[in-house]
């Protein structure tokens, strides 16, 4: 346990044994879904917000500058050429659907060509620098208002970026990595691995990996504390409702039949394991972002566990939350937002 965490608990605006959270996920680099995260302390009464996983972008977007003040770059899969006035809305929109826009001369271009260690390192500084500027605006909004944020990385984030963001850690901004947690009379526990993708993305744990990991978190909580913990763990568990993701080839094509994507329950098997051994209060997920919504698990000990998904469609720069009201180790109401 944190004790410096612990001592700053009673200071929240938590009411006997009810919690207010705001579910989001998923983010991966969108600046205008980190926008409104920073926002939601003003909308929504909250007690605790928890990002759950993938927080940076996919890929660089370099922009080519030529001597003649025009500027090429490949944007969204099509090759454009503008000048210096086109040049803030190309970055503006790059930003908004988690590209990182990186504004280089032929020379600087034709290095990354052929240097994929130097695409690797520009890459992973801007997606620190951009992290840290929108954690600062983020604490600064959470603070106003007695918001806690609770955070890690999920399986897309590299490493050096989750070892530069290990220490973004204090009463505000939470840093919950394999971590135990307690927020007065609740326990919140953080997992942002996933098992195997078709990706081979850079935190993928087989799936008896993440079974030893997660027993041996659930492991250090007092059993008679079990019905208070949030579980907040990246990937969802296998065979619900929230891990639903389209079919894919071995190409990575989408599969369809009628006219219509096939979809096929892609989660985890260890967590649901675990769910169910274990019956936590409720299980927080992201992930998958096409399958928003709640689910439940029928638990050895006999209690249905909800799982809740937010979902996200941050290429649209659209923020999917979940904001849940849970009182006495239950989930008393739950309202899905598209913003």
């Amino acid at each position: 346990m944190r004790e410096n965490f612990l001592s700053n608990c009673g200071k929240a605006r938590i009411m006997g044994d009810k919690i207010r959270v705001v579910l989001v996920s998923d983010l991966h680099g969108s600046e205008i879904a980190y926008a409104k995260l920073a926002n939601i302390p003003k909308i929504y009464k909250a007690d605790i917000v928890i990002l759950n996983g993938d927080l940076t972008g996919k890929a660089l977007m370099p922009i080519i500058k030529f001597k003649s003040d025009q500027y090429t770059a490949n944007v969204f899969g099509e090759v454009k050429t503008f000048d210096e006035k086109k040049l803030e809305e190309v970055i503006r929109d790059a930003k908004n659907s988690g590209y990182y826009p990186y504004v280089v001369d032929e020379d600087e271009y034709n290095e990354l060509l052929n240097n994929n260690s130097k695409v690797r390192e520009s890459l992973v500084k801007l997606m620190i620098s951009s992290f840290d500027d929108w954690m600062k605006k983020v604490e600064e909004r959470y603070r106003q208002f007695n918001v806690k944020l609770f955070y890690f990385p999920g399986n897309d984030d590299p490493h050096e970026f989750v070892d530069h963001i290990k220490h973004i850690d204090n009463d505000t901004l939470i840093y919950g990595d394999e971590k135990i947690l307690e927020i007065n009379k609740y326990v919140l526990l953080g997992f942002g691995y996933s098992n195997p993708t078709p990706w081979h993305t850079e935190r993928e744990l087989p799936e008896d990996e993440i079974k030893r990991r997660l027993e041996k978190l659930f492991g250090n909580i007092e059993p008679s504390k079990m019905t208070r913990v949030l579980a907040a763990i990246h990937v969802p568990p296998y065979g619900t409702t929230i891990d639903l993701a389209p079919k894919l080839t071995p190409d990575l094509r989408p599969v369809t039949a009628g006219g219509e994507m096939v979809m096929d329950h892609v989660g985890s098997t260890a967590v649901r394991e675990i769910l169910e051994n274990y019956g936590p209060a409720i299980g927080l997920h992201g992930h998958i972002h096409e399958s928003p919504g709640i689910d439940y698990l029928q638990c050895k000990c006999g209690r249905k566990v909800p799982v809740v998904n937010a979902g996200s469609e941050y290429m649209v720069g659209a923020l999917r939350l979940a904001y849940l009201i849970i009182e006495d180790g239950k989930l008393k109401d739950k309202i899905f937002v598209r913003g």
